[in-house]
């Protein structure tokens, strides 16, 4: 099976995790989002695929963006956010909305169907990043667009930075990962991911970079927010089966480095991404 390791994670305890905080997640996004549409412009009445729609926040947005008479399908290997996907309300006056449990980078899209592939951060979990975005190009209509955006390095996301760092100063480091694995930070380098797309049949590729405010906080002060973060974020995955004392000192710690970024109960942290865009070639 293709992404094998990224289907057990995705429907695993992870996944449920995710699901579980997928609220958090879509308030924290939902601007970079709101942004990434305004960059499209999808055309009113057209066809879309929301590529790893998760929670399915931003396919909501998708929808209303193009309107009635316009088609969203959100795909997603992940059955728990899915789960809360297919749960959203959807506006009146939205394009029409559905969610398919499927992974993009082998699914037999109809050949020429699609106006818009878009993706708020669904497309760098790739095991085979060309011949998933080739196997997704083969949906587009001739003049069918691309548009998604995706992390810059962790070195230009302060808000994934810092609680690393802060994780550890407490927990042994992991092995050094393959940069380019599947993960949030695989389509970091605009240089790979320029020939990425284009050895998988894109055009007309731009790569745009974009700076984002991330602001966390519910109300519940300074070191309940950072608990929150260290949660959602890719520090998570180092705290999992980590003993609660450990975790409560990287909580303390991230509390004191992060609190000169902590004003009007909100932790607010410099993000960075690419807005990237291609036509079917």
């Amino acid at each position: 099976m293709a992404n094998e390791q990224q289907h057990e994670y995705w429907n695993g305890e992870a996944g449920a995790r995710w699901a579980a905080e997928d609220e958090t997640m879509a308030t924290l996004l939902r601007p970079v989002a709101q942004d990434l549409l305004a960059h499209l412009q999808p055309e009113p009445g057209s066809y879309a695929v929301d590529i790893g729609c998760g929670g399915g926040s931003q396919s909501v947005l998708l929808a209303e963006s193009i309107g009635a008479g316009g088609e969203v399908l959100g795909v997603d290997i992940s059955a728990p956010m899915l789960e809360i996907a297919r749960g959203r309300d959807l506006p009146a006056n939205a394009a029409a909305l559905s969610f398919l449990e499927t992974d993009a980078a082998t699914y037999a899209f109809d050949p020429g169907s699609v106006d818009l592939l878009f993706s708020r951060f669904g497309v760098m979990f790739f095991d085979d990043p060309v011949a998933a975005f080739s196997n997704m190009r083969y949906a587009l209509k001739d003049d069918g667009r691309l548009g998604f955006c995706c992390w810059q390095a962790m070195k230009d996301n302060q808000w994934t930075l810092l609680p690393v760092q802060a994780a550890l100063r407490h927990i042994a480091p992991p092995e050094s990962p393959d940069p380019h694995a599947p993960g949030p930070f695989a389509l970091a380098d605009p240089q790979r991911l320029e020939s990425i797309l284009a050895a998988s049949g894109f055009g007309d590729i731009v790569i745009a970079p974009h700076a984002v405010n991330m602001n966390f906080g519910s109300g519940g002060g300074l070191r309940e927010t950072v608990a929150e973060l260290m949660a959602v974020g890719p520090v998570s995955r180092l705290l999992v089966d980590q003993p609660a004392e450990t975790i409560a000192r990287v909580v303390d710690e991230g509390a004191q480095v992060m609190e000169p970024f902590y004003t009007d109960g909100k932790l607010k942290l410099a993000g960075a991404v690419w807005f990237v865009t291609a036509n079917a070639a």
